[in-house]
C-alpha cells in the first residue's frame, strides 16, 4: 500500500457569494519537499458573524498570520505548532480589536487543518468545525469533549467562543490517520445548520469537491440562508507507486574526432569548394531568368497571331434557368441595395443642426449658461451672512426659477447635463430649501428578492398587520412573504398548485385586511391566506368572472367583528364603477352575492383614471393630480377636497401621481403620495388635503435613481419621529427614512 496520498480541493466562486457574507477561505499546498515532509498542506477557514468589512478583513489578516506562524515554527511536531499559530493569531487580534475597529457583537471562528503524509492534524476556535466522511459514515473533527472526561487539563482549558475574546486561549486538537476515498469539509456553522447535516453528508460522500461546494452554496441560497456560508472541500485520494525504469547510459563515440565540424585536410578545398557551389547557384538563377523572358517574348508575338471566331454552341435548357435564377438574384440585391440607400437617404434627412443653424444655437447655449451663472450669483451672494434665500425667499424664487428655465434652454441647445452638472446642483439646492424638499440620506437595502428567487416580476405590495410584506409576482405567479424585520422571504403561493381540488393561476390581484390576505388569480379564483397557517384556502367570489381584465385595485376593510369579517372595494375601469362585496356575519367568510356598486353619484373625474385606492373610513381614489373622497359612497367634488398642488409647480409643471399610503405621525393623519412624473414622495394633510412635505433621492451615488419606478410603497405609522417607508424598487426592498 502506498503512503503518498494527494488532494483535490473545492472552494465557492467569490462572484456568486452573497455581499453580506464576511467568511474567509485559505489554504497552501507546498511545492518545496521540505515543507510537504515536515508542514504539510494547510487548510483554513474564518466564520465571520456580526460586524462589516472591517471584521473581515481583520479575520484575512489573523489567517495569514496564522499560516506563517505554523510554517516557520520548528520547534514542535505540526499539531503543537498549529495549536501555537492559532493562540498567536488570537492573542494578536486580542491586542488590535480596539483598532480594527471590530465590534464586542461580531464573532471570528477559525478552524485549521494541516495534512501531512496520512495525518490529518486539526485545530479550532469556536463554532467553524470540520467533518470527515469515511465509509458513508460523517463525524465531526475534533470530536466535542464528553462531561465524563477526567482529563484535568482539559477541565482547565480556557475555551473562547471567538477569536480575540480571551488572551489565553487553549484551542482543541485533534489528529488521526486518513484513508484513500475520506472526504474532509472545513463548513461554518451558519451554513450546516441551513443545509442541514444530511444534505451536507450527501454532497461530500457523492460529488466532487468543487461539484460539492457549488451544489451546497445554491441550496444555502434557496433555504433563504444569511451570512456565513463559508465552506471547502477536500478529497484524499492515493497516487500509485512510481515503476522503476531501466538505467540510462552513455553513447560513447566510436571515432575520437566525432562531433567536430567537418574539415578538409587539404589546404583551400574549402574555400574552392564553397566557391563552386556559389557558381553553379548563380547559373541557376539566370538561366530561370532567360526562361521567364522567353515565355513573355512568345506570349506577346501570339497576341497578334489571327484567331478563328468561335462558334454559337447550343443552350441547354438547364442553363436557362441557371441564368434565370441569377436574374432573380440579381434583382433582389439591387432592391436590398435600394432599401439601403432609402434608409440612409431618411436618416440623413432627419432633423439636424445645419452649419448655419450652429453657431446660433451655439450662441444661445452660451446666453443661457451665462444667466443661469448670473442668477445663482445673486442668490449666493450673502448679506450679513444670509444668502437671497434667506432674506428675500420670493426673489430668490423667482432668480433660480429663471436659472432653471435658463439651464433647460441650454440643455435643449445641445449642452450635455454633465456640463451642466454644477449649475443644476446649485438651482436644485436653491430650489429644495425653498420648495420644502428633503434628500432621502438614510437609505438601507432589506433584500434582494433577485438574488433568492429567479424570474421576479413584482406587480403589487400590500403590507399585513403583522408587519410582513406581501408581493404578488408574474415572472412565475407566485406571491412572496416577506419579514422585514428577519430579511427573510419565503414562497406562500405558486400558479399552477393544487389547494382544495383545484388548480391555481397567476396573481392577479391582492389586498390585505386585518388578520388576513386576499388573492385573485388570472383563472378568477379567490384565495385567502390567514397571517399565521400562511397556506391559501378557498374563497368564493361570486361576480369576479365578470370584472374586467383591466383591473388591477382591490382594497380590504373590516367590516366587523371578529376580524376574518371584511368589505371588498374594487375598481373596475371596464363600466367606470366603483364595486362592493359585503359578507355575511358567517364563518367562514364567504361572498355569495354580486357586488354592488358604491358610488351613489358620478365624481368629477373618471373612475377609470383612478392609479391607486385606499380605504380607511372613506374610500379614496388617487389620480394623476389630485384624489376623490368617499364618503359612505358619496363622493366629494374637487372644490370641496383635493390635494393641494406642490409649491414648486412652476419648475415642474406635469404631475404623475401612482401610488397612496396612510400613516400616523404624532398626533397628524398624513397621505403619502408616489408622484412618478417627478421622481418623489409627497406629504398631505388627511383632513383637508394641504401639502406638508417632499422628499427626493439624492443627486448622486448609487441611490440616486431609487425614487425612478417604484412598484410598492409602505409608510409606517411613527408615535415620534420620522416615519420609515419601505420601497420595492427592481426587484430590491428599500427602507428610507421621510425626516
Amino acid at each position: 500500500m502506498t503512503n503518498r496520498l494527494a488532494t483535490r480541493i473545492g472552494l465557492p466562486v467569490p462572484e456568486e457569494r452573497p455581499a453580506d457574507t464576511r467568511d474567509v477561505l485559505r489554504f497552501r499546498e507546498p511545492a518545496v519537499g521540505a515543507e510537504v515532509r515536515t508542514k504539510g498542506s494547510l487548510f483554513l477557514l474564518a466564520q465571520v458573524t456580526g460586524g462589516d468589512a472591517a471584521v473581515g478583513r481583520a479575520a484575512s489578516q489573523a489567517l495569514e498570520a496564522l499560516e506563517h506562524d505554523y510554517y516557520y515554527d520548528l520547534s514542535a511536531g505540526a499539531l503543537g505548532a498549529l495549536g501555537k499559530a492559532l493562540a498567536n493569531a488570537n492573542r494578536r487580534l486580542y491586542h488590535q480589536r480596539g483598532k480594527l475597529g471590530i465590534p464586542r457583537r461580531a464573532g471570528v471562528s477559525v478552524i485549521a487543518v494541516a495534512i501531512r503524509g496520512r495525518e490529518a492534524h486539526v485545530a479550532k476556535l469556536g463554532p467553524a468545525s470540520a467533518v470527515i466522511v469515511r465509509q458513508s459514515r460523517m463525524y465531526e473533527l475534533p470530536p466535542p469533549p464528553t462531561a465524563a472526561e477526567e482529563d484535568p487539563r482539559v477541565r482547565q482549558r480556557r475555551v473562547a467562543a471567538t477569536l480575540g475574546e480571551a488572551l489565553e486561549i487553549e484551542p482543541y486538537s485533534w489528529q488521526g490517520e486518513l484513508a484513500p476515498d475520506d472526504r474532509i469539509a472545513l463548513v461554518s456553522r451558519n451554513l450546516a445548520q441551513v443545509v442541514g447535516v444530511d444534505e451536507l453528508k450527501r454532497a461530500l460522500a457523492l460529488l466532487r469537491p468543487s461539484q460539492a461546494v457549488e451544489h451546497l452554496q445554491h441550496l444555502f441560497q434557496i433555504r433563504g440562508g444569511r451570512g456565513s456560508d463559508g465552506v471547502l472541500a477536500i478529497e484524499i485520494s492515493a497516487l500509485p507507486a512510481t515503476a522503476k525504469t531501466h538505467h540510462l547510459e552513455p553513447v560513447h563515440a566510436a571515432e575520437p574526432l566525432a562531433g567536430l565540424p567537418d574539415q578538409s585536410p587539404v589546404p583551400l578545398a574549402d574555400a574552392i569548394g564553397r566557391f563552386f557551389h556559389r557558381s553553379g547557384d548563380a547559373i541557376d538563377g539566370v538561366q530561370a531568368a532567360l526562361g521567364r523572358g522567353g515565355l513573355r517574348l512568345m506570349s506577346w508575338i501570339l497576341a497578334f497571331v489571327p484567331r478563328r471566331r468561335p462558334r454559337l454552341r447550343t443552350v441547354a435548357r438547364t442553363e436557362i434557368r441557371e441564368e434565370e435564377r441569377r436574374h432573380r438574384l440579381g434583382l433582389l440585391g439591387i432592391g436590398a441595395v435600394a432599401v439601403l440607400i432609402a434608409l440612409g437617404t431618411t436618416v440623413a434627412s432627419l432633423p439636424a443642426a445645419r452649419p448655419a443653424e450652429a453657431i446660433p444655437r451655439a450662441a444661445v447655449a452660451r446666453t443661457a449658461i451665462a444667466e443661469a451663472k448670473d442668477l445663482i450669483e445673486k442668490v449666493a451672494t450673502k448679506v450679513d451672512g444670509q444668502n437671497l434665500v434667506s432674506r428675500a425667499p420670493e426673489r430668490a424664487k423667482g432668480y433660480l426659477n429663471d436659472a432653471y428655465k435658463a439651464l433647460q434652454l441650454a440643455a435643449s441647445a445641445g449642452i450635455s447635463p454633465a456640463q451642466l452638472a454644477s449649475l443644476q446642483t446649485s438651482v436644485d439646492r436653491g430650489l429644495d430649501a425653498l420648495y420644502q424638499v428633503t434628500r432621502l440620506s438614510d437609505v438601507a437595502l432589506i433584500l434582494d428578492l433577485r438574488r433568492s428567487f429567479e424570474d421576479v416580476v413584482p406587480l403589487r405590495m400590500v403590507a399585513a398587520s403583522d408587519g410582513s410584506l406581501w408581493i404578488a409576482e408574474t415572472g412565475r405567479g407566485r406571491v412572496i412573504r416577506v419579514d422585514p424585520a428577519r430579511k427573510r422571504a419565503t414562497v406562500v403561493y405558486r400558479a399552477g398548485q393544487q389547494v382544495s381540488g383545484r388548480t391555481t393561476g397567476e396573481p392577479w390581484l391582492i389586498a390585505t385586511a386585518a388578520t388576513d390576505v386576499v388573492v385573485v388569480d388570472r383563472q378568477r379564483q379567490a384565495w385567502r391566506f390567514d397571517l399565521g397557517q400562511r397556506s391559501p384556502r378557498r374563497l368564493v367570489l361570486n361576480g369576479i368572472d365578470k370584472v374586467s381584465p383591466k383591473a388591477a385595485l382591490l382594497v380590504a376593510l373590516q367590516h366587523r367583528p371578529p376580524l376574518q369579517i371584511f368589505n371588498l372595494y374594487l375598481v373596475d375601469p371596464g363600466d367606470g364603477r366603483v364595486k362592493k362585496w359585503a359578507p355575511p356575519a358567517v364563518i367562514p367568510i364567504t361572498y355569495p352575492s354580486a357586488p354592488d356598486s358604491f358610488l351613489t353619484a358620478r365624481p368629477d373625474l373618471s373612475v377609470a383614471s383612478t392609479t391607486d385606492l385606499q380605504a380607511d373610513a372613506n374610500l379614496w381614489l388617487l389620480h394623476a393630480s389630485t384624489v376623490t373622497r368617499v364618503n359612505f359612497g358619496r363622493p366629494l367634488a374637487q372644490a370641496d377636497f383635493s390635494f393641494d398642488p406642490p409649491p414648486d409647480r412652476e419648475v415642474r409643471p406635469t404631475l404623475g401621481y401612482r401610488l397612496l399610503r396612510e400613516a400616523s405621525v404624532g398626533d397628524r393623519e398624513l397621505f403619502y403620495v408616489w408622484d412618478q412624473a417627478n421622481a418623489r414622495i409627497i406629504a398631505f394633510q388627511r383632513a383637508d388635503g394641504a401639502f406638508v412635505k417632499q422628499w427626493m433621492a439624492p443627486r448622486s451615488g448609487t441611490n440616486a435613481r431609487i425614487l425612478t419606478s417604484v412598484v410598492g410603497m409602505q409608510v409606517l405609522s411613527a408615535a415620534d419621529g420620522p416615519p420609515a417607508a419601505y420601497l420595492l424598487t427592481d426587484g430590491r426592498i428599500t427602507r428610507v427614512v421621510l425626516e
